[in-house]
């Protein structure tokens, strides 16, 4: 999985992760069709294809939820609702 700073996040699959990271900023790959940089922040390395894409979709369909979170262990991005005041991190 990758997540660029603004919290979003691309799930999927490869046997190249290395390679396929290398890409994610470059103008070779427009998947993100968000700016990045895009790093590598959760990975599990010992599935099979099938199972790659079946845990694959599964992530996909708790995206943005609290399960997901819980799965992966990230943490959910800060996000400033309209007419709330900025964090003092933000001021």
């Amino acid at each position: 999985m990758l997540r660029n700073p603004a919290g979003r996040c691309f799930v999927g699959h490869t046997e190249h992760l290395d390679q396929f990271a290398l890409t994610a900023d470059t103008e070779v790959s427009k998947w993100t069709g968000q700016p990045g940089p895009w790093p590598i922040v959760w990975r599990h390395d010992k599935l099979s294809r099938k199972a790659a894409l079946k845990f694959e979709v599964s992530l996909k369909r708790d995206k943005n939820t609290p399960r997901f979170y819980t799965r992966t262990g990230l943490t959910p991005p800060e996000v400033e609702l309209p007419g709330t005041p900025p964090s003092e991190g933000n001021a």
